[in-house]
């Protein structure tokens, strides 16, 4: 009997000590505990993820993801800026599916400003903003704003909507979207690193170092599996008229023009590339005669075709092209590939120009690759 009633007093006292850590609220912080040290266990495995992908749309892909696992917003919307050029990078999901929709530059620069000068700014609406920017937002109606903050500071926003079961966002929900948003930031400002590293600023392109990186790579991969590939060099007939009848601002205009025509022109796993000044190259895979020069002419005729707008006028260019076959016959060295896409370039130049030519090496060219090959 004494036993028992031992045992009931023992079971009364942590029923009393349970009770009363329950009244003083203990047991929910060691629970909301609990679940910030799963969510940050989480974020940390994440990140590990985060930082192997290698595109801003894997890294935002993955985001979504992970978000989904959380709550789901009515919208994403991530606002970069970019290391070169003026216009934003802008990718917004509606209930996670892509949209159009797009935040003003002006409001983005609003909303930064704000930003840094409180990093912790918990409401947009606490910030002195125009009429229009005020319109801007309360359409967006964002509950989240966090800054993408990198060396330099603040370069991206991410904005949330509401969740789309309704309630307010909690405490918990917040803490992960700052987490997740500052390795986001990291991995993003990576990538654009890693990207001007192998771009051209002017026009987006791949620069010369990286193009021709890839095409020793291509040509090690056509001599290993005895494909073949194809090598398109082209540059602006005329250029330098140009300019000085148009000045050197309406000439940028026109590589940019070109650049974009050029990037349409090939498919996504071709190289396109500024290899300097007005001139161009495109490393096209699996081609043989007929493609290289099929490929060529499209390049060339959407070019003639391109208008320009600059100033209220309309101006046009043309392009001469040299392209050559990257044959595993052929044991060339890519300056001799780039040599050979050159002299295309000028039988087109000299035989009239606004035209496209195969150049086919001849018994010399074979006798020096086999001599350089020899050599090696």
């Amino acid at each position: 009997m004494e036993a028992e009633e031992h045992g009931r007093q023992v079971s009364k006292s942590f029923l009393d000590q349970f009770n009363s850590l329950q009244k003083s609220g203990a047991l929910d912080d060691l629970a909301l505990l609990r679940n910030e040290n799963r969510v940050l266990d989480s974020l940390i495995n994440d990140a590990a993820e985060l930082y192997v992908l290698t595109s801003i749309e894997d890294i935002l892909a993955f985001t979504i993801d992970r978000v989904l696992q959380q709550f789901i917003p009515t919208y994403l919307l991530v606002v970069i800026e970019p290391l070169h050029g003026k216009n934003l990078m802008q990718y917004c999901y509606v209930n996670l599916k892509p949209s159009e929709e797009r935040l003003s530059a002006k409001a983005y620069e609003a909303l930064k400003e704000g930003f840094s000068a409180s990093p912790y700014l918990a409401d947009y609406r606490a910030l002195t903003l125009d009429g229009s920017i005020k319109d801007e937002l309360s359409r967006f109606n964002p509950d989240i704003i966090v800054p993408m903050v990198g060396i330099e500071g603040a370069y991206g926003l991410v904005l949330l909507g509401g969740k789309v079961l309704g309630g307010p966002y909690s405490e918990l929900e917040r803490m992960y979207v700052d987490k997740l948003t500052r390795f986001i930031s990291i991995a993003i400002q990576n990538n654009l690193h890693h990207e001007s590293a192998i771009t051209d600023p002017k026009t987006g392109l791949f620069n010369h170092g990286y193009f021709m990186q890839r095409l020793e790579q291509e040509i090690a991969r056509v001599m290993r599996h005895g494909t073949k590939a194809g090598l398109v060099m082209l540059d602006v007939d005329h250029f330098k008229r140009f300019n000085d009848t148009w000045g050197h601002l309406a000439g940028d205009e026109v590589l940019n023009a070109m650049a974009l025509t050029l990037k349409r022109a090939v498919r996504s796993e071709d190289v396109a590339s500024r290899f300097g000044g007005e001139e161009f190259c495109a490393l096209v895979i699996e081609c043989d005669d007929a493609r290289i020069l099929d490929v060529a002419e499209r390049i060339r005729s959407a070019i003639e075709l391109m208008g320009v707008r600059y100033k209220g006028e309309t101006l046009s260019v043309t392009a001469s092209l040299g392209c050559c076959i990257i044959d595993p016959d052929f044991r060339a060295k890519a300056s001799e590939y780039i040599d050979m896409a050159d002299k295309g370039l000028y039988l087109s130049k000299s035989g009239g120009r606004n035209r496209s030519t195969l150049y086919r090496p001849g018994l010399l060219d074979r006798a020096r690759a086999i001599r350089n090959a020899s050599a090696s």
